[in-house]
């Protein structure tokens, strides 16, 4: 049996620490911007991009407040796309987001603003989130999306 001293044990869990915090920092900036180009898909109205930031399937819950949806598909047509279709001047943003990974499972904490004019009143609203990943396919896919904000 080979002999392993102290000093090769400290050196190979010091790469291995740091192969895992690449891992992580890689993560964690795709999960930013995987959330940031969803905020940026809602401002735009271009939903169609971001059928496969979604996991499939109506087990996807996406929670505004107390209401919820299940899946992607039921949120976008029935709830998201008739929403934007009555806002004018829409400008949304998701910032200070904080992920944190854990295996194949992550979530991230964020802050977002939303603006928009709707039947001749403004609205300002900001807010908090939480989405919940799972890295399926090799990409960080949202299982779950909770937000909840007041009106400024």
């Amino acid at each position: 049996m080979k002999h392993i001293t102290f000093f090769t044990l400290v050196a190979t869990l010091s790469l291995v620490a740091g192969q895992v915090a690449a891992q992580t920092d890689g993560a964690t900036a795709e999960i930013r911007l995987t959330l940031e180009r969803v905020a940026k898909s809602f401002e735009s109205g271009e939903l169609d991009l971001l059928d496969d930031v979604f996991a499939p399937g109506p087990s996807v819950h996406i929670i505004e407040g107390a209401g919820v949806n299940h899946g992607w598909a039921e949120y976008r047509d029935h709830h998201l796309r008739p929403e934007l279709e009555a806002f004018e001047n829409f400008e949304y943003r998701y910032f200070a987001i904080e992920p944190v990974v854990r295996g194949d499972m992550a979530f991230a904490a964020f802050r977002y603003e939303l603006s928009a004019a709707i039947d001749g009143s403004q609205l300002n609203i900001e807010g908090r989130g939480t989405a919940v990943m799972e890295q399926l396919e090799g990409h960080w896919k949202i299982v779950h999306l909770h937000t909840s904000g007041r009106r400024n």
